[in-house]
């Protein structure tokens, strides 16, 4: 291999490894911001319905339709990867104010649920 062709690899590499750390920078503050209250000033309540039996992903898209939540992704991978317990079924009033996780503390906390 000559100098030239060295070179072009090392700049390859380089190039790659740059754009690498780019993309995973910006994963990791869409996480965070993702993670934050939808609005945080709010003091809007929200009603919402968890069916029993409901999968990580399915409560993730109901409390983002309600506009609970900013992505049913990170609320699910959130989920997966710090949940000490499962979701409760039942109906919850929580608040646009709170972050992703005081809401997934209170989805599974049997105490929080009401029925009707």
């Amino acid at each position: 291999m000559d100098e030239q062709q060295l070179r072009r690899q090392n700049r390859f590499v380089i190039g790659l490894v740059v754009v690498l750390v780019a993309l995973g920078l910006a994963i990791h503050q869409y996480f965070n911001y993702a993670l934050r209250p939808v609005a945080s000033g709010s003091r809007t309540r929200v009603t919402v319905v968890i069916p029993k039996g409901a999968t990580d992903d399915e409560v993730g898209t109901i409390l983002q339709e309600k506009r609970v939540i900013k992505s049913a992704f990170v609320f699910s991978y959130y989920l997966q990867t710090h949940k000490t317990s499962g979701v409760k079924a039942g109906t919850f009033t929580l608040n646009r104010s709170l972050t992703v996780p005081q809401i997934a503390g209170r989805l599974q906390d049997s105490q929080a649920a009401k029925w009707r």
